[in-house]
């Protein structure tokens, strides 16, 4: 029966009951319409593989879907206490929770007012805060040197190591007395839960920003808490589009800077965070690649630092999705997204309603109805 399963005629026919001999018809000229098919045949070869065309598409979206969360499921998994599981070098681990020696206390910089990092400080003199994302496996020593080379392929034990270590730009000096006004620390994006691959949940899971709104940064001379303000991608080559240069911005000479500093990181975020900003607030910015696209793009989170007797919590309540993102031309034309305006709201940072208004910056989402 197999033949009248493929849509070929029954054995036999009418001339005195003598067999025909039919040959056999292959796999693709079975599926595909060929030279001599009927108008039916055409049509219902068409429509098969008009429907596996889809399925084939299907199946590709949904693995994509969950081959992605299970990436970003791996970078916070968790221990049996519910913790997430570390990835720092039990090295450094050890170093860090090493009560340090009276002569390793004596060698810290003037200021210092962390002496539990003595022992990391001894070992490597670049050695100048230590960086945590509460709720990841982002938990690092962060290094600074004259230069953003230096630890780009290079361990804590300044040997060479791809994945390198989380350093601070050395345009914004870190120091007793000074701390520049957007502090940015790069990492690089490592699969298997290193360095600063965790970043990428901020991206697509917003139950993950309600859960981890807050980064701690504690240097030599000062402890920090930050609050997230925005999380964008965007690119670094001219010919994909306008390039917003937020590494650049290590001071702000006036608030025209500090201004648009803020009008592009906030109008970029994919979200609405809630958090009030002014001028003279201090910020931290993570810089990672992003891994979503064959493009060299950026994944960055920006996060204002908390006043001095300012409620260090986030009201998880406020933190919105937002459906009108700035990206770059390049983006547009791929995916079809267009910006639509300016959503999130502008009165949270003070002063920015009058400067919209005054340089002609206003945006509204009912211009693009």
């Amino acid at each position: 029966m197999a033949e009248m399963d493929m849509g070929l005629a029954p054995r036999g026919n009418k001339n005195g009951g003598k067999k025909r001999r039919h040959k056999k018809q292959s796999i693709v000229s079975a599926l595909i319409p060929c030279k001599g098919d009927s108008g039916g045949e055409i049509i219902r070869k068409t429509v098969f593989l008009l429907a596996l065309l889809v399925l084939i598409v299907a199946v590709v979206l949904i693995a994509a879907y969950y081959l992605r969360y299970a990436r970003l499921d791996s970078n916070v998994s968790t221990g049996s206490n519910g913790e997430p599981l570390g990835a720092t070098d039990a090295f450094i681990v050890d170093l860090k929770n090493k009560t340090p020696t009276k002569e390793q206390i004596q060698q810290l910089p003037q200021g210092t007012i962390n002496e539990e990092y003595a022992s990391l400080y001894h070992e490597n003199n670049d050695f100048i805060g230590w960086l945590n994302v509460p709720g990841t496996n982002i938990d690092y020593p962060v290094m600074q040197t004259e230069n953003n080379n230096d630890y780009l392929h290079t361990n804590f034990q300044k040997e060479y190591a791809f994945e390198g270590t989380l350093f601070a730009d050395y345009r914004g000096k870190i120091g007793p007395d000074e701390m520049p006004h957007n502090t940015v620390i790069y990492g690089h994006n490592m699969r298997y839960k290193y360095q600063f691959s965790a970043l990428m949940n901020y991206k697509w899971n917003e139950e993950f920003m309600r859960n981890s709104p807050i980064i701690d940064f504690n240097t030599l001379y000062r402890n920090n808490k930050y609050k997230i303000i925005s999380v964008f991608i965007t690119n670094i080559l001219p010919e994909h589009g306008e390039v917003f240069d937020y590494t650049g911005k290590t001071y702000f000479t006036n608030q025209t800077e500090f201004f648009d500093f803020v009008l592009e990181c906030e109008d970029r975020s994919y979200y609405d965070m809630g958090v009030d900003v002014k001028y003279g607030d201090e910020f931290l910015t993570l810089s990672t690649c992003d891994k979503d696209t064959s493009m060299d793009l950026r994944l960055v989170v920006v996060a204002r630092k908390v006043r001095p007797d300012e409620n260090p919590e986030v009201d998880s309540s406020r933190i919105i999705r937002k459906d009108s993102v700035k990206y770059f031309d390049v983006y547009y034309e791929i995916y079809g997204q267009l910006w639509k305006g300016r959503t999130w709201d502008v009165s949270l940072v003070e002063g920015m309603e009058e400067y919209i208004r005054e340089n002609g910056l206003e945006d509204d989402p009912e211009d693009y109805e």
